[in-house]
């Protein structure tokens, strides 16, 4: 190979064959995204207790849902561009150092006014995870092995919940709620240690950003073991569109992303209004529709655990018809949710149309979150990723403090999981638009990729 070749730093990732090295980042991002989950989760299970424990009414919970969430919101945008702009690897670790922090603290707190602001922090950090993981996946896995490479990480979202369902269960009733927060912040706590010591920086970054670091031509050698690179050898990322400059905001408007930003945005919105409030209100709805509070964190548990099931039968639909294939989805679960709410239907009934909410509407929200890595390159993928989970972060903001108020006024929960449902008729609208722009502008086998890139908060 001549010194002066030019090398194409997203060809030879997607043409490299399936290695350890692939492995190993694949391990890397189930991990960081089934620790965000369970950090996510940690306050959705322990909610009921906490209200015993600090005798507010359910208005004053919702608040501490929504702070987190706004934090969240706010992590999405910084963390993005913070990926974007000095790595992903730096983003990585500063997101979770900063919400491994607060979970060390949040067990002293006092008062439910000191909970709203360290789950503000929180929410922060946990903002971060979802652009600079997803970028990662994508600048990673082989073209050829996309979809099975990514679909594993992304069962770390389901595992995760799944696991601090589990976890309450078993620790609250001995130690009481703060426990909890303690397994969570050690569970990060152990993750940040690891990632600072192996996490690489994601070649194509390297290739747009410092195409002149050694670390790039280390890396390289991973993907590519007997490619020849030589002192003078550049690198690049492919297309044009890589190297567009300007404001990240204004590219996501540009002529080529347009339309699927809007639509992206859209239904990250009334996505979030109604399942993340209703992840975030689940364990106290079901206690409130007659569970005992072992049997709602185990059916918390257990309803999480269903989104792996889901997630696999969607995705070979996912696949031939892009997110078209969602509004299957989003209409079970507008099905589920009107069963749960309701009244006097059997324990076992509950359990089972909880289990159904949550898995259907985590489904349909791991697709979207899949569907983002679709429509954006490299240079502005992570804030492409963190702006369309912000629009779902102001749903989230909006909805549990909403419900709160809705449950305090004593409104009946039939009538609240009514109103809860009617946002994902306007998300099928919005996944049918996605999928006539998927139809038209991408070949079959991206979408189950997207798929696999997904994570939902």
């Amino acid at each position: 190979m001549s010194e002066t070749q030019t090398i194409d730093i997203a060809e030879v990732v997607g043409q490299a064959k399936l290695g350890r090295f692939h492995v190993w980042i694949l391990v890397l991002g189930f991990l960081m995204i089934f620790i965000d989950a369970f950090d996510l989760g940690s306050i959705n299970v322990a909610a009921p207790a906490i209200l015993r424990a600090f005798h507010v009414e359910r208005k004053a919970m919702g608040v501490a849902f929504g702070a987190g969430y706004f934090g969240i919101l706010i992590g999405c945008w910084v963390f993005g561009y913070v990926s974007d702009r000095w790595g992903r690897k730096a983003g990585s670790i500063g997101s979770i150092l900063l919400y491994t922090i607060p979970a060390f603290i949040i067990p002293f707190a006092t008062s439910i006014d000191q909970l709203v602001y360290l789950r503000f922090l929180t929410g922060i950090g946990l903002g971060g995870v979802m652009p600079t993981t997803l970028a990662i996946l994508a600048e990673t896995a082989p073209k050829r092995f996309r979809a099975s490479f990514a679909m594993i990480a992304l069962f770390g979202f389901p595992s995760g919940t799944t696991c601090i369902g589990l976890v309450a269960a078993w620790l609250i009733p001995i130690y009481g709620w703060s426990a909890v927060f303690f397994a969570a912040g050690s569970a990060g706590l152990a993750l940040l240690v690891l990632l600072t010591a192996v996490l690489p920086e994601s070649v194509q970054f390297l290739a747009l950003r410092k195409p002149q670091a050694p670390a790039l031509r280390r890396l390289l050698k991973h993907f590519a073991p007997g490619i020849e690179i030589g002192p003078a050898t550049r690198f690049h990322t492919a297309t044009q569109e890589e190297k567009t400059k300007g404001v990240a905001l204004a590219q996501l408007f540009s002529t080529h992303h347009r339309l699927a930003t809007g639509l992206l945005w859209l239904a990250y919105f009334v996505e979030g209004l109604t399942y993340i409030t209703i992840a975030s209100w689940l364990a106290v709805v079901l206690e409130t529709a007659g569970l005992s509070p072992t049997e709602a964190r185990l059916t918390f548990s257990y309803a999480a655990a269903g989104g792996i099931v889901v997630a696999l039968l969607l995705m070979r639909p996912l696949d031939r018809f892009g997110p078209m294939a969602s509004v299957i989805t989003a209409l079970i679960a507008i099905v589920a949710i009107i069963t749960l709410g309701t009244p006097g239907i059997p324990a076992w009934l509950i359990v089972v149309a909880a289990i159904g909410v949550h898995s259907f509407c985590s489904a349909t929200h791991s697709s979207l979150n899949g569907t983002v890595g679709l429509f954006y390159p490299t240079s502005i993928r992570s804030n492409g990723v963190g702006w369309a989970s912000g629009l779902g972060r102001i749903a989230s903001i909006i909805g549990p403090i909403f419900v709160g108020y809705l449950l305090t006024w004593k409104l009946p929960l039939q009538e609240v999981l009514y109103i809860l449902a009617l946002p994902y008729f306007v998300l099928i609208l919005a996944c049918i638009g996605l999928g006539r722009l998927y139809q038209r502008k991408f070949a079959p086998g991206a979408a189950a990729a997207a798929l696999a890139l997904a994570a939902a908060k």
